[in-house]
């Protein structure tokens, strides 16, 4: 298999001599220490032997794209080298896990929320300007790094550009290779492959969805065949943050609930998200139309962000959260 050959990068030393490997945090992830500092960094190896074309070119894109990015609530690669047939991607590591994680079993508080989707929107406003879609906008590609919770996004290996030959599209058609972990947070507009084709604005949709996600505390449209969501899409329907104003919620019959299920029952009556909050994820990023989705900058100055401001200085996401650092 021809490797690639260029993807060093030198911020950390590029041998295995240099780091320690403790246990797997991912399928192929370890928590790791750089021995000349006592840094606890995210290590992944990938045996570039079993992985085929399309695998190695999208962990290409990834670290390509990855390191042409600067901005504060991106994930860096710190160091990217080979060791044989492995190759080994370095990188800070977040122990808070991803937003995904942090939501379960029955969703975050709304101020939670606020300031996980305010610092992808940041990203999601960086990487646009760069005239790039990320494709994968959802809970589990936005981690949590201390000590005072920033988020960062990654997963850019799902991303794609609207730089052709030099000049910018205005929009684009191409599917990705490898949508299907992400087809329940992707916009309708991608999924449709229509002659229209698809924008920056289909993060937002992603985004709405991922609101969605870590409201509820669960995976969206999980109960639906991929035809069944698509549909439900391309009608104008989806999920919603569920709270007391959920008519349905009390007209669901609970004698055959579980455990857990009764848990977040109970979660969802006796909450109630602000008027801000649905309509930011329901009539703005959300919206069927893709024209009137508005973009990151503006969705940035939106009221659900006010609440943010109002804070005492130390008040951040982890305090939130009751996790101190």
């Amino acid at each position: 298999m021809d490797y690639p050959s260029s993807m060093s990068i030198n911020l950390l030393q590029c041998s295995p001599d240099a780091y320690q490997l403790f246990e797997k945090i991912d399928d192929k992830v370890y928590r790791g220490k750089y021995l000349s500092t006592g840094q606890f960094l995210a290590i992944k190896t990938i045996n570039l032997e079993e992985t085929n074309d399309t695998q190695l070119d999208n962990v290409k894109k990834d670290i390509y794209l990855t390191r042409s990015l600067r901005h504060e609530n991106i994930l860096p690669y710190l160091s990217c080298f080979l060791q044989f047939e492995h190759l080994w991607i370095v990188s800070p590591y977040c122990q808070y896990g991803s937003a995904s994680e942090l939501s379960k079993p029955s969703g975050l508080s709304e101020l939670a929320i606020s300031f996980i989707v305010r610092d992808t929107l940041s990203a999601l406003e960086y990487i646009h300007n760069q005239g790039i879609i990320h494709r994968a906008i959802r809970g589990q590609h936005l981690l949590v790094y201390g000590p005072h919770g920033r988020c960062l996004l990654t997963g850019f290996q799902y991303a794609t550009s609207l730089m052709h030959d030099g000049k910018l599209l205005q929009s684009i058609h191409t599917y990705p290779n490898n949508a299907k972990p992400n087809l329940n947070w992707l916009a309708p507009e991608l999924l449709e492959q229509n002659l229209l084709g698809y924008t920056t604005t289909s993060d937002i949709y992603s985004l709405g969805i991922t609101c969605c996600e870590l409201a509820n505390g669960c995976v969206p449209f999980a109960d639906l065949q991929p035809t069944e969501m698509l549909l439900d899409k391309l009608t104008g329907n989806f999920p919603r943050p569920i709270d007391s104003n959920c008519a349905e919620l009390f007209e669901l019959p609970t004698d055959d609930l579980s455990e857990e299920e009764r848990v977040r029952y109970e979660v969802y009556r006796n909450r109630c998200f602000s008027n801000h909050f649905h309509s930011f994820t329901v009539e703005l990023c959300l919206h069927h139309d893709p024209g009137k989705r508005p973009a990151a900058v503006q969705l940035l100055s939106h009221k659900f962000f006010k609440q943010l401001k109002k804070l005492d200085t130390g008040i951040n996401l982890l305090t939130v959260l009751d996790k101190g650092s």
